[in-house]
């Protein structure tokens, strides 16, 4: 099943199928946030991490309450951008600073044994606080606010 233009259902659901009730909500996602991140940046935006069920949330290291344990109000996603995946930080500070995208959360996280990077992004129909953190994949360190973030970078 389609989502938007370039997003299909099952790229959400890697860790499990996503109860019915919260297509709706990814479908938002993909056209409010994930359809513009891929034509700014004119690459495939590549989802890690989708839709969790409890279960696979906790084996993740996910928090407690975590947004990719959608509902019909909020929904999570993980991505990396085609090309990208070493330094994502200019998707980031686009996300974050220059962007008009409705966001919960959006959060740069670093692998330091992969080298590699990831963004994860939430969307929400009753609040959108644009906070913005930064640290280290899979809640291995305590993400920092941004820009504090950037002072000890």
């Amino acid at each position: 099943m389609q989502l938007s233009t370039h997003f299909d259902l099952f790229e959400f659901e890697l860790d499990g199928p996503m109860p019915e009730a919260v297509v709706p909500t990814y479908q938002k996602q993909c056209q409010l946030q994930l359809e513009p991140i891929r034509t700014q940046f004119g690459q495939p935006v590549v989802i890690t991490s989708g839709y969790r069920s409890p279960a696979a949330n906790a084996a993740a290291h996910g928090v407690s309450n975590s947004q990719h344990e959608a509902t019909p109000i909020y929904c999570a996603s993980d991505f990396r951008v085609k090309g990208m995946e070493t330094n994502l930080r200019p998707v980031f500070d686009w996300i974050r600073e220059n962007s008009e995208l409705p966001f919960d959360q959006v959060i740069l996280e670093h692998d330091p044994q992969a080298g590699t990077d990831i963004i994860h992004i939430s969307w929400s129909a009753a609040f959108n606080r644009r906070m913005a953190l930064e640290g280290e994949t899979a809640n291995q360190d305590a993400y920092q606010n941004w820009p504090a973030a950037q002072a000890s970078a």
